[in-house]
């Protein structure tokens, strides 16, 4: 992850102007605190979150994807995938239901300050609850989107929780299978932050041999992370409910640890196939 102090004073300076059109030197000392903390939100946003996520929400997931070029959208998800996936990161992030937010954003002034008050996000992260994201289309569906938003309320948690001192990372799962053959620097920050998302995992088509490398080689990665209760965001590019699916042989017992755990929550965004 990129240092974050840069981008922090920069934001922390748009802040200053937004809400109180000063120059940062000039804010008060409460002022200059919630613009500070602002800031360094936005700067870990920037630093750890894919290009184009940092703004999404909850309420922006409606299962349409948009046409950067002619600016239409499409949809692309069914009413009921798209309530399920909302009614799971709810849960997971708030303790409630999609109805109990929706609810809550239509006669609350400031529904942010609301969800932040009840967060369950420091529950997640000391019981080690996991998420996978998962659906079986090589075409945008939303997937990267979800996680983006749990990760983007563990980020929050510096606000409130300050004092803990969270990290966080997103690696794409072949970056990953890379820095954990050539022992790469970056390693020690995958296997000990408390937040990690692995995006873009693939089920390709490999030889034995090839499968047994990658098993050999990610194994205690994800074993460790489990068995440390470091919540672990899985995006998979596949659906995991194929009959042909089999994470054990496919990546290892570790992710098969993660996804039979009782401390994991799956989202599909695809229909299951019979």
């Amino acid at each position: 992850m990129e240092d974050i102090e840069k981008n922090k004073d920069k934001y922390t300076k748009f802040f200053a102007a937004k809400y109180y059109k000063k120059k940062e030197e000039h804010l008060t000392q409460s002022e200059r605190y919630r613009c500070s903390s602002l800031g360094e939100i936005w700067a870990y946003y920037h630093s750890v979150i894919p290009e184009g996520h940092t703004k999404y929400t909850i309420f922006d997931f409606d299962g349409r994807i948009s046409n950067s070029v002619d600016k239409s959208s499409k949809s692309v998800l069914t009413d009921s995938i798209i309530i399920s996936a909302k009614n799971k990161i709810c849960n997971y992030c708030w303790g409630m239901s999609w109805e109990e937010v929706k609810e809550q954003n239509l006669k609350n002034n400031n529904v942010k300050m609301f969800l932040r008050k009840n967060s369950v996000m420091m529950d997640r992260m000391k019981y080690g609850n996991n998420i996978i994201i998962f659906g079986a289309s090589s075409s945008p569906l939303g997937r990267t989107m979800l996680a983006s938003i749990v990760m983007k309320e563990a980020i929050k948690l510096r606000i409130t929780h300050s004092d803990k001192g969270q990290n966080y990372d997103w690696i794409d799962f072949n970056q990953l299978f890379q820095s954990l053959r050539t022992n790469s620097d970056d390693l020690v920050d995958y296997k000990s932050c408390d937040w990690l998302v692995v995006d873009n995992i693939s089920r390709k088509m490999r030889t034995e041999k090839q499968t047994t490398l990658l098993v050999d080689v990610i194994d205690s990665f994800f074993i460790e992370r489990f068995k440390n209760k470091l919540p672990t965001i899985l995006v998979f590019k596949s659906d995991i409910r194929d009959k042909s699916f089999s994470m054990e042989q496919d990546f290892g017992v570790g992710l098969y640890r993660i996804l039979t755990s009782g401390r994991t929550v799956t989202i599909p965004l695809t229909e299951k196939d019979d």
